[in-house]
């Protein structure tokens, strides 16, 4: 039910980002549509837009990781303590949790997403930060772009026609608006996306970063690069694409994790 009524965020994020695309696309830059630089900017813009929308889409859709049946009742050699997962009836690999509102356990969990109405997990995890990435990005271009527009706008008030008055203060209002709102997101992501980064790049969820003591490392950190590529994959050309390739899906499969072994060294001590 939680998931059902989750589809309003869903709903609510399309209706902004449709509605700051549209005043910019048409009441911006489309009366200006002929002129080449016009044409450059609109054409760079719907790149990253278009993308944007891809990776939306692959964060909803993507499951973002299952425990694989029967995973872990075969123990082998291993004596290290395993959890168990008593709603999901099945034993939880490293890194995994349960998400009370998608009612199972994700690979990977970092958090659950509303305005994705999904977890942010093992397979979906690139996705969410290239959402980011593309959000801000087409929001920097509109804002860029429209400051331009709202000073020759604001300027061009005092000598309009009074038939034009109308429809001017109308458009003008929706971009000053739009601009505006822009601005707001900008400064509301800027740390936000800086914070996922920085998780990705240390090898933290961020889950695991909640429970993290100061100063601590992970013991899943084995440098910035790999750590990038177990969540991008390993090809750099590809780290864009808003798909699951061989080439740029993340390396490993959510259930076991290369360690840095001094830090499971130094956790064994702990422990004893």
């Amino acid at each position: 039910m939680q998931r059902l009524h989750g589809m309003g965020f869903i709903v609510v994020v399309l209706a902004v980002i449709m509605g700051i695309h549209c005043t910019y696309v048409f009441l911006v830059y489309g009366p200006k549509l002929w002129d080449p630089l016009a044409a450059i900017i609109l054409f760079v813009y719907h790149l990253f837009f278009t993308n944007l929308l891809f990776s939306f889409w692959q964060c909803i859709m993507t499951d973002p990781g299952l425990v694989p049946p029967n995973w872990g009742f075969y123990m082998g050699d291993e004596t290290k303590r395993r959890r168990y997962c008593k709603m999901c009836n099945v034993w939880k690999p490293d890194r995994t949790h349960h998400c009370s509102i998608c009612n199972r356990c994700i690979l990977n969990m970092d958090h659950h997403c509303p305005w994705i109405n999904n977890c942010v997990g093992f397979y979906n995890r690139k996705f969410f930060i290239q959402l980011l990435i593309y959000v801000y990005t087409s929001i920097g271009i509109i804002v860029a772009t429209t400051t331009v527009e709202i000073y020759y706008r604001v300027m061009l008030a005092r000598v309009i026609q009074p038939s034009d008055t109308l429809w001017y203060w109308i458009t003008t209002v929706s971009i000053i608006f739009m601009f505006a709102f822009c601005l707001l997101l900008l400064a509301t992501l800027t740390n936000f996306i800086k914070f996922h980064i920085k998780l990705v790049l240390e090898n933290y969820t961020t889950i695991e970063n909640l429970e993290r003591e100061e100063g601590a490392r992970s013991k899943f950190d084995i440098g910035r690069r790999r750590n990038w590529e177990q969540v991008f994959g390993s090809n750099s050309m590809l780290w864009w694409w808003p798909m699951h390739t061989q080439a740029s899906r993340p390396i490993g499969d959510g259930v076991r994790w290369r360690v840095h072994y001094t830090r499971v060294i130094d956790e064994d001590e702990e422990a004893n």
